[in-house]
C-alpha cells in the first residue's frame, strides 16, 4: 500500500482544491465599487426597531464625504453637521460596509464611552451585519469572533470598538480609525494629547491606504468669537472639538443653486424666513420658506430634496462673492484633510417648520428667563453650528458693573420699593484657615427684578467666648443661623416701620472637610443634623440644603431629592435641592447684563465693595459651557446669587402671573411676610394636630 493512499475501509476523503478555490474566490475579489455604490447596492441599516435599505439619494450631502473615505490623496475625512442627519449611517456603517466587502483592513471605531460602543455594537451594528448579505457571509460564525467590542471576518479584517483611552489609542496598528460623535467626549486623552492625532498615529504604517474619520455635531462653546469680517468664507468660529478639525481641513460647504439667478449660495439658517404676523410660534413656523440671498427667489420646503440632489460641495475659495464657481486651484484651499460642514436646513430628517419652531421657543425662553440651554442645544444639535454664548459675547467687566450700580443706588439693609419676597443664601466655608458662613440677602420684585440688600459673614460664636466658628467641626455653630439668618428681618422702604421676613433660606450642604480629635468631619453631616433640629423647632419649611449636581445628569434647573446613602444621618427624610449650576449662573449673568430696566433686571448694589463685584465675575466658561472658578479665587457672590435664583425657581417664581400673584409675592399691604411695626414676626409653623381615632370592636 502506498504512503499516499489510505485503506478504503478508513473512509478518508480528500478535499477538492478547485472547489475550495471557487468557494473562497470572493475573499480576494478585486475592488470594483465605490463606498456609495457599495452602500446603495447592499447596505441595510437599523431604523430603531428593524432595518431599512440605505439610499444615498435620501441624504445626498453624505455622498461626497463617503467617497473621500476611499481616496488615497486624503489622510482624514471630517464631517460637522446637525444631529440625526444620517452622518453616522453613512460614515460609520457605510464605511464598514465598504472596508469589509471591498478594501479589508483592521479598523478601530472610537465612541464617547465604552458603554456607548457596546450599545452601538449590540443594536445598530448587529442589525446591520445580519441584514447586509455581503457582510453576513464574511462572518466566521464563531462567538469569539463576534463579541461586543471585537469582530473578526473571514477575509482577515478585524473591527475593534472602544472609547478614547490611552490604552486603546496606543501600541496597536490599524488601517482605518474613526470616531463617532467626536464632541461627546474630551478632545484630549489623559496626558497623551489630542485623540485625533493619536488616531492618525495608529494608521501611519498604512501610509496612503490608511484613513482617519471624525463626525459629530458641534459640542464646544465659542469663547472668543471672531467677527464675520475676520472669518474666512467657510471658516467656523474658533473653538475645540469637531469645529477645530473642520477648520484644519479644506472646509467644504454644501451649496444650492438658485433656479432664478443661477447663484450658488449656502443654505444656512439665515436663509430661512417666516411670516411675523402670527402670534403662535406653531403658526409662524408653518409659514417658513427659504430665500436666495441674491435675488430673493423663494424656495419652498417641498423643493428641498430636489435642491439637495442638484447641490454641490465646494472647498473654501471655490465660489466667489458673486456666487460663481472658481476653477483656479491657487485660489482654492488645499489640505490633506477633506473637511465638510452643512447645516440643518438641508438635513433630510429635519423639517423647516420644526427647525423654526424650536428656534422661536428657545429664543423666547432665553428672553424670558435668561436661560440659554435650549438656545445652545438648538444651534449645536439642530443647526450644526458652534454656539456663541450671549453672556460671553457681552463680557462685562468689574468697572463697568460698578459704574452701572452707581446709576441706581439703594440703601443697604432695606427692602426697596417694589420688592415682593426675600431669599437668604448661605455659602459654607470649612477648613482650618478661614472657616465661616457667608450670607447674602436678595429681594425679588415684580417681573423678577432683583436687589442684593445685604451681605455679611458669621465669623465668631458667643457659645465659646467669641472663638472662631468652624462649621465642619462644631455642630452647635450651625445654630447661629437660626437667629442671624433664618429669623432675620429687614425694614421696608416706606418708612412705616414694617419689616419683611425671609420666605426661604438656602444653604450649601458641602464645604471643606476638617478634622476633630484626629477624625475627619463632614460639613454635610452637620448640615443634615441642623435640618433635623429645625424640624423639631418648626422651622424646616423655611430652610433648604442645596448641592451642585453633575450638569450632564440634570435635565431640569433644580431637582428635589431625598438622600439616603451619602450620610448615616439621612434616611430619605431630608430634602436636598440638586442644582444645575451652569444654567443658574447663566441666568444670573443674563440678569446683570441687561441694560434696560424690565423683567429680571439686576439692580446691582452701589453700597458693595469692589470685592463683591470681583467675586461676581470670578468665573469663566470653558469650551463645554461649564463655569470654572480659578484656583484660590473667591466666588461667593456668584454662588450666592445662583442659590437665590434656585430658591426663586423652587418657589415657583418663574410661573408667577403678577396680576394675580400668590400672597407671598404680593404687594406689602397683603403680603403675609411683611409684618407691621407693632407685631412680633412669627416663624415657627405649628405642628398639625393628630387625631387618635377610637378603635372598633375588631381592633
Amino acid at each position: 500500500m502506498s504512503l499516499k493512499t489510505f485503506d478504503p475501509r478508513l473512509g478518508v476523503q480528500f478535499a477538492d482544491a478547485a472547489e475550495i478555490r471557487r468557494k473562497l474566490a470572493y475573499l480576494c475579489r478585486p475592488v470594483n465599487k465605490s463606498p456609495v455604490l457599495a452602500a446603495d447596492e447592499g447596505l441595510w441599516i437599523s431604523d430603531g426597531t428593524d432595518v431599512t435599505k440605505f439610499l444615498s439619494s435620501q441624504v445626498p450631502y453624505i455622498r461626497e464625504p463617503m467617497e473621500c473615505l476611499s481616496r488615497r490623496i486624503y489622510e482624514a475625512v471630517i464631517l460637522m453637521g446637525p444631529a440625526r442627519s444620517g452622518k453616522t449611517k453613512g460614515l460609520v456603517e457605510g464605511w464598514i460596509n465598504y472596508t469589509v466587502t471591498q478594501a479589508p483592513g483592521d479598523m478601530l471605531l472610537i465612541y464617547s464611552t465604552k458603554k456607548k460602543a457596546e450599545s452601538m455594537s449590540k443594536k445598530d451594528l448587529a442589525r446591520c451585519f445580519a441584514a447586509t448579505e455581503e457582510i453576513n457571509k464574511l462572518r466566521t460564525g464563531r462567538k469569539s469572533d463576534d463579541t461586543l467590542t471585537f469582530k473578526h471576518f473571514l477575509n482577515g479584517m478585524n473591527l475593534s470598538l472602544d472609547s478614547a483611552t490611552e490604552s486603546s489609542l496606543s501600541a496597536e496598528t490599524f488601517r482605518y480609525a474613526g470616531c463617532s460623535d467626536y464632541d461627546r467626549a474630551d478632545d484630549g486623552v489623559g496626558q497623551e494629547g489630542s485623540k485625533f492625532q493619536l488616531m492618525l498615529k495608529r494608521i501611519q504604517n498604512a501610509k496612503s491606504s490608511g484613513m482617519a474619520m471624525a463626525e459629530s455635531s458641534p459640542g464646544r462653546i465659542v469663547r472668543q468669537p471672531k467677527s464675520p469680517a475676520e472669518l474666512g468664507p467657510h471658516e467656523a468660529q474658533p473653538c475645540g472639538g469637531i469645529a477645530q478639525l473642520y477648520n484644519q481641513g479644506d472646509r467644504r460647504r454644501f451649496y444650492w443653486q438658485c433656479d432664478d439667478c443661477g447663484f450658488w449660495f449656502l443654505p444656512d439658517f439665515e436663509t430661512l424666513h417666516w411670516e411675523g404676523k402670527y402670534s403662535d410660534p406653531q403658526d409662524v413656523a408653518k409659514s417658513t420658506y427659504c430665500q436666495c440671498p441674491r435675488c430673493l427667489h423663494r424656495i419652498d420646503e417641498h423643493q428641498k430634496q430636489e435642491k439637495s440632489l442638484a447641490a454641490r460641495w465646494f472647498r473654501e475659495g471655490a465660489v466667489d462673492s458673486f456666487g460663481e464657481e472658481v476653477t483656479d486651484e491657487d485660489k482654492i484651499r488645499q489640505s490633506k484633510w477633506a473637511s465638510f460642514g452643512f447645516e440643518g436646513v438641508v438635513a433630510a430628517y429635519q423639517s423647516w417648520e420644526n427647525l423654526v419652531y424650536r428656534y422661536l421657543t428657545a429664543q423666547t425662553l432665553y428672553e424670558d428667563s435668561g436661560d440659554e440651554d435650549s438656545l445652545m442645544s438648538f444651534y449645536n444639535i439642530d443647526v450644526g453650528r458652534p454656539y456663541i454664548l450671549q453672556i460671553e459675547g457681552k463680557d462685562i467687566g468689574v468697572h463697568e458693573l460698578m459704574e452701572k450700580a452707581k446709576g441706581n443706588p439703594y440703601l443697604r439693609g432695606v427692602v426697596p420699593v417694589g420688592g415682593r419676597f426675600l431669599i437668604m443664601s448661605i455659602d459654607v466655608q470649612g477648613g482650618k484657615s478661614n472657616a465661616r458662613f457667608v450670607v447674602q440677602a436678595q429681594v425679588f420684585g415684580e417681573g423678577l427684578q432683583r436687589w442684593v440688600i445685604d451681605r455679611f459673614e458669621i465669623l465668631t460664636t458667643p457659645h465659646r467666648n467669641g472663638d472662631r466658628i468652624n462649621p465642619a467641626i462644631y455642630a452647635e455653630d450651625w445654630d447661629l443661623l437660626i437667629e442671624l439668618v433664618i429669623k432675620k428681618t429687614y425694614p421696608v422702604a416706606d418708612g412705616s416701620g414694617r419689616v419683611m421676613k425671609p420666605i426661604l433660606t438656602l444653604c450649601d450642604s458641602g464645604g471643606s472637610a476638617s478634622e476633630k480629635d484626629g477624625k475627619k468631619t463632614s460639613v454635610t453631616d452637620f448640615a443634615y443634623q441642623f435640618y433635623n433640629r429645625l424640624k423639631a423647632k418648626g422651622l424646616s419649611h423655611l430652610f433648604r440644603l442645596v448641592k451642585g449636581a453633575s450638569n450632564k445628569d440634570m435635565d431640569s434647573l433644580i431637582k428635589e431629592s431625598y438622600p439616603d446613602k451619602r450620610s448615616k444621618l439621612a434616611h430619605g427624610e431630608i430634602p436636598l435641592l440638586m442644582l444645575h449650576t451652569s444654567r443658574l449662573k447663566n441666568r444670573v449673568v443674563a440678569s446683570y447684563s441687561r441694560d434696560e430696566f424690565g423683567s429680571r433686571y439686576f439692580h446691582l448694589p452701589a453700597w458693595a465693595e469692589r470685592e463683591w463685584f470681583d467675586e461676581l465675575t470670578a468665573e469663566f466658561i470653558d469650551e463645554k459651557g461649564q463655569w470654572i472658578c480659578p484656583d484660590k479665587t473667591r466666588n461667593e457672590s456668584f454662588d450666592l446669587c445662583a442659590y437665590a435664583e434656585a430658591g426663586m425657581h423652587f418657589l415657583g417664581g418663574d410661573d408667577i402671573h403678577w396680576e394675580s400673584a400668590p400672597p407671598w409675592a404680593s404687594e406689602w399691604q397683603i403680603n403675609p411676610n411683611v409684618i407691621d411695626a407693632d407685631l412680633q414676626p412669627v416663624f415657627e409653623r405649628k405642628p398639625k394636630k393628630r387625631y387618635n381615632h377610637s378603635r372598633g370592636i375588631f381592633g
